[in-house]
């Protein structure tokens, strides 16, 4: 288990309620999006939401709450192309300025998150896997696109 940094990015966004009103605002935005919110059907935002915390809490400095699986290998059915990668950074920095984070550390939180890019952003749908027998390989064309 890794110590705590409390010069951490964790800490300096005002910890665990700072990246619960982010996630809440991020989250209803996705939800309601035409496109990204096809993704979510039938998970409980709440559990997303809390999911999503207690990860970049972790990846942000703060201490080891998260138990799940990274992004990677949770991602894996999901064909999510660099351009849906682009767009969940523009929700996630309107999340950010909604939220009154400071731009110099909503640009740090946007960072971290798109660390993350190359375990999720998929080159062609043959590169999606089911993570389990019954998964269906998730990919929605963008119905604002036509």
């Amino acid at each position: 288990m890794r110590k705590e940094n409390p010069q951490s990015l964790y800490h300096a966004v005002g910890g665990k309620p700072t990246l619960e009103k982010v996630h809440k605002i991020f989250y209803d935005i996705l939800y309601a999006h035409p496109w990204l919110g096809q993704y979510f059907q039938g998970m409980p935002q709440n559990v997303i939401e809390s999911q999503q915390t207690d990860f970049m809490t972790f990846a942000m400095g703060g201490p080891e709450v998260y138990s799940g699986k990274f992004p990677a290998p949770t991602h894996k059915h999901m064909y999510i192309t660099e351009d849906m990668f682009d767009l969940r950074q523009a929700l996630l920095k309107q999340a950010l300025e909604k939220a009154q984070v400071p731009a110099e550390l909503a640009g740090r939180w946007l960072n971290v998150d798109a660390s993350f890019r190359n375990g999720l952003v998929k080159a062609s749908l043959t590169d999606c896997e089911k993570r389990y027998p019954t998964d269906l390989i998730l990919n929605f064309q963008n119905p604002l696109a036509r």
